[in-house]
């Protein structure tokens, strides 16, 4: 039951916390709209930006996400978190892509997001000294 508590609580984390951060990136997206009708150099690095902020944030919610599922899980943390990870990652692919094409880029997300959940649980294991992976 402890495994099942922590693969619902992680992905629900990542979850929502990815919904708020993509609101935010949607309000700020419409605010460098706004910049970049005044600076003509904001339209030449837009594409940019979701690869400089966007990725790197996502991939630190999919860390703390393993660590959560680690923490609660304290067995088999790297099953648990490897779980979290498809559950999640899967989950947000699946919904994306109704009627497209997974490109490179998709599919270095996809690897990088079960990579930092691998991390997240693995860096959980460093500190816990009584428990095996």
């Amino acid at each position: 039951m402890k495994s099942i508590y922590a693969i619902v609580v992680a992905s629900l984390f990542i979850a929502i916390v990815t919904i708020v951060f993509q609101l935010a990136y949607v309000l700020i997206a419409v605010e460098y709209n706004t910049l970049a009708k005044s600076f003509s150099v904001l339209n030449e690095i837009r594409g940019v930006f979701r690869y400089l902020v966007g990725i790197p944030i996502f991939i630190l919610i999919m860390f703390f996400g393993g660590y959560i599922a680690a923490d609660i899980a304290r067995t088999k943390v790297l099953l648990h978190c490897l779980v979290v990870g498809l559950v999640t990652v899967g989950g947000m692919l699946w919904l994306a892509m109704e009627n497209n094409e997974l490109t490179l880029s998709g599919m270095v997300v996809f690897v990088l997001s079960l990579a930092a959940t691998m991390a997240g649980g693995w860096y959980w294991l460093r500190g816990d000294t009584t428990t095996n992976a």
